[in-house]
């Protein structure tokens, strides 16, 4: 009876053995533990790991080495003591083909590390110049426009070899891709881009023709307005967006009504463009709409862009916004009101100021209202 209760015994330790044995993990590979370092911002731990993986699968039978590679050539880029280390892995890379820089992009695949790394993976694609085209261009053509962006960030950055693979991208079927490619055509600069972006002076997207007037202008090309103007009004709300933006960007003196028309625009970017753009005008007819806007504009962004429109057309705004000034309750419209005035500088602001400072029972409100008169009292 005891020998079998002894066996019972023995059996039921065997068997938790086992149990535990099976469910026991597996220790993870210095691969494993380098990404779980370097997505920790743990580089020198993860460069030790790392290294030693590359060492262990020199062959790279469990396919993980381009990742490795990837992941050692960002931060030694940015390790100053590294640097050999660095030129080293950057011609690994370059000898990987574009399987190596394929690696390199995919890091931008996690946003966390892509804010915290982008400028490096981007310097390091940089360096890989024509080897990075090909898998930057896929990015650009890609579904996630945070990535779209990026890539074209850095094919401008690549410059001349990425010329011909942007110049065949301007026929895809995609209007967002082809208005990727064309941006980045014109701040290259490269002259081979000039008649194939002329011929998309013709496209039927609105979008596209903005885009293509306003790169042709930044080479010396074109006089881009009456494109540009001509798309404030289109349908489109990208084109009226991409219009209002590159009228304020790049056409000296704008015409005014058309820029008065967006100001209505039930888009809050089309109007915040179109209000920076009338400042550039210096119109005062432009006065009395800005005005209203700064009334009753529920975009705090519009409003801002409204205040520096005001203040370039300075003096000729003056009476409208004391007259506003005096009708007025809204403590925020108030402050905009006051430094306005201030910064506009003109004398006739002084007794309406004053009386503003003298009534004021709110902290900021006194406060601005003293720095605008110390700006008309020197």
């Amino acid at each position: 009876m005891i020998a079998r209760i002894g066996a019972c015994v023995t059996l039921a330790v065997i068997l938790l053995f086992l149990i535990l044995g099976c469910t026991r993990e597996e220790p993870k590979t210095n691969f494993e533990l380098g990404k779980e370092f370097f997505q920790a911002s743990s580089y020198k731990r993860s460069m030790i790991r790392l290294e030693t993986w590359l060492q262990e699968d020199a062959d790279n039978l469990m396919g993980f080495n381009a990742e490795a590679h990837a992941m050692l050539v960002v931060m030694y880029h940015d390790d100053d003591t590294r640097k050999p280390h660095f030129e080293r892995k950057m011609q690994e890379i370059r000898e990987m083909g574009e399987s190596g820089t394929i690696a390199v992009l995919e890091l931008m695949d996690s946003k966390k590390i892509g804010d915290r790394l982008g400028n490096t993976i981007g310097d390091t694609l940089v360096q890989a110049r024509e080897l990075s085209v090909g898998p930057l261009m896929k990015e650009l053509k890609g579904p996630n426009p945070r990535l779209s962006k990026y890539a074209q960030n850095v094919l401008i950055e690549i410059g001349t070899p990425a010329v011909e693979a942007l110049i065949e991208t301007l026929n895809d079927r995609s209007v967002y891709t082809r208005s990727m490619a064309i941006e980045a055509l014109s701040k290259i600069g490269d002259k081979r881009a000039i008649e194939p972006l002329k011929q998309r002076l013709n496209d039927p997207n609105k979008l596209i023709q903005v885009t293509v007037a306003a790169g042709l202008h930044g080479m010396g090309q074109m006089n881009p307005t009456d494109v540009i103007i001509d798309a404030l009004g289109d349908e489109n709300l990208e084109a009226r967006r991409a219009a209002a933006k590159a009228t304020w960007e790049i056409i000296d003196n704008p015409p005014l009504r058309p820029l008065l028309k967006a100001m209505e625009d039930n888009d809050s970017l089309v109007r915040d463009y179109a209000a920076r753009a009338v400042g550039k005008t210096r119109n005062p007819q432009a006065v009395q709409p800005l005005v209203k806007m700064l009334k009753e504009d529920e975009s705090s962004e519009v409003k801002t862009s409204v205040t520096a429109s005001l203040e370039k057309i300075g003096k000729p705004a003056v009476d409208a916004l004391i007259k506003l000034l005096e009708g007025t309750q809204d403590m925020g419209l108030t402050i905009r009101i006051v430094q306005i005035l201030g910064n506009i500088g003109d004398k006739r602001a002084d007794k309406p100021l004053d009386k503003v400072w003298q009534e004021a029972t709110n902290p900021l409100l006194k406060d601005e209202t003293a720095k605008a008169l110390n700006k008309l009292r020197p």
